[in-house]
């Protein structure tokens, strides 16, 4: 080949390279092109907001605040969420509400955050420190100076030791409690917005003159979780709403009549707890006009206090750990007419009820709606009289439950195998029915202590589904078995939920 040729081969096959370079380079630019368009398509996703903040500010307020307020603690979960994106930031740190709670025991610096980021909405004031430790009061100063200077923005006070085993003795007592500590530098201020004052240390009602009217004139709700009274009441407190008063237990102090810290014409709901040594109203001496709801816990002298009070607008009484109902109630025939829901549990065991009792029971609440009992006790409520009755107003009563003529629903705490012999609650429903009273909502709660039932007596309830709606909640369905065909027999059917049972 001369040398011409051999050029030429040479130039051919650098042409054909060239257009392998060129095919490759726009095969290059061209992938290019596609992934800046996936990069772009990427980029403008990724500023899409996500579907919870699709949502208004005002719905993902109410979401944000439910979860902050079911974390322990609340501020570190504040801090976690406000860290999610920039908006959930923003919404926490422009909205005052999470900011209202100002906790005394914390740092200067953190309370005048709070203080400045709440632009004047009302706050919630919670003071906690050791029960009887000076230097530890006296540490809550600074904070309680700068919290006092906002006395106007007051809406709730909450003190508390953080001790709930605390027992006071007449050495502590002599001592500087917390409450007193702090009644001392506040009971001289106003607070025209405080509507809710909490104490669940140990305190004297006759030093906490900043709950006055006069001091205090919007206080609605009141709750003292170890009363006392050693000093005079010289000035009551505003009309309240709700009150609750949790008596100091193994106290060495005898209580006076409490009820001149009170003016009783508004308010509408009261629970009292503990044992206190004397009781010295008398019989219908305290009046509340507008009481709807009332709760004793642990009371020992129920009756004392039953005897005292009027309350011609009640509708629903509960009762815990308190004395027998037929003891509790005797001589309260009329005074409980208009209760339309009762509670009675873990009450002093009825055993050896009689007939007459348990007609004393019944006929005190005769307008009654909806009724709960532990199981310990509902097996004497269906007893029939042993002997025939004596003549008088209730001598035509078979049951003592069909004094309940209004009767809706019946929640029992718990099983009870007396429940079954005899065929006790079949034979009070078929008598019901025969009264023509409307059909009776039955449930019984498994979830509590079961007295001598077990699983293969059970399965007896599903006997009273033609009589009664019943409802079994807290067994597993484990203990039924299903009927054969469900949609045949009596009420419905048998459904069964997430620990609940209904036939």
């Amino acid at each position: 080949m001369d040398e011409l040729a051999q050029a030429r081969v040479e130039l051919t096959l650098l042409e054909e390279e060239e257009r392998e370079l060129v095919e490759e380079l726009l095969d290059v630019r061209a992938a290019i092109a596609m992934q800046r368009a996936k990069i772009d398509a990427l980029s403008r996703s990724s500023l899409r907001p996500s579907t919870i903040n699709y949502l208004p500010t005002e719905i993902l307020l109410v979401i944000l605040d439910l979860d902050v307020h079911t974390h322990r603690p609340p501020e570190l979960r504040k801090q976690t969420l406000a860290s999610v994106c920039r908006r959930w930031r923003d919404v926490i740190l422009q909205t005052p509400y999470f900011w209202s709670t100002i906790h005394v025991a914390s740092a200067t610096t953190s309370i005048n955050t709070y203080l400045e980021r709440s632009r004047g909405t009302l706050l919630d004031i919670v003071i906690e420190c050791a029960p009887s430790s000076p230097s530890k009061h006296l540490a809550l100063i600074p904070g309680l100076d700068i919290a006092m200077a906002c006395a106007h923005r007051w809406r709730s006070l909450l003190i508390t030791t953080g001790d709930n085993s605390f027992r006071a003795n007449p050495e502590e007592v002599g001592q500087k409690l917390l409450i007193d500590f702090i009644a001392d530098r506040i009971n001289h201020l106003h607070f025209p917005c405080l509507k809710s004052v909490t104490i669940s240390s140990l305190c004297d009602v006759g030093h906490l003159s900043f709950l006055s009217i006069a001091r205090a004139p919007a206080l609605e709700h009141l709750e003292l979780n170890k009363f006392m009274t050693i000093r005079d009441i010289p000035d009551p407190v505003a009309m309240l709403k709700t009150l609750k008063l949790s008596f100091q237990a193994d106290s060495f102090i005898d209580y006076p009549p409490c009820w001149s810290l009170i003016r009783t014409q508004a308010l509408s709901k009261l629970s009292l707890s503990g044992r206190t040594q004397s009781f010295s109203s008398q019989p219908n001496s305290l009046h509340f006009p507008s009481l709807m709801s009332l709760e004793m816990i642990r009371v020992a002298d129920t009756k004392s206090v039953l005897d005292a009070i009027v309350v011609p607008n009640l509708k629903q009484a509960s009762f815990s750990q308190c004395d027998s109902p037929s003891v509790t109630l005797s001589g309260s025939r009329s005074k409980f007419t208009n209760v339309r829901q009762l509670s009675f549990t873990r009450c002093s065991n009825w055993d050896g009820l009689l007939h007459s009792h348990a007609i004393r029971f019944c006929e005190a609440f005769p307008g009654v709606h909806h009724v709960e009992l532990d199981a310990e006790d509902w097996p004497y409520l269906f007893n029939p009289p042993s002997t025939p009755t004596e003549p008088g107003p209730n001598s035509h009563i078979q049951y003592p439950m069909d004094l309940w003529t209004e009767l809706k629903g019946l929640t029992f705490k718990g099983l009870h195998s007396k429940w079954l012999e005899d065929d006790q609650p079949m034979a009070w429903l078929l008598h019901r029915r025969t009264l023509s009273l409307q059909q009776l909502h039955l449930k019984v709660n498994g979830s509590y202590y079961v007295k001598n039932a077990h699983q293969g007596a059970i399965s007896t309830y599903k006997l009273l589904k033609e009589n009664c709606i019943l409802e079994l909640d807290g067994f597993s369905s484990m203990d039924f078995p299903m009927p054969e065909d469900s949609s045949s027999r009596g009420v419905s059917s048998f459904h069964i939920t997430t620990q609940r049972i209904w036939i």
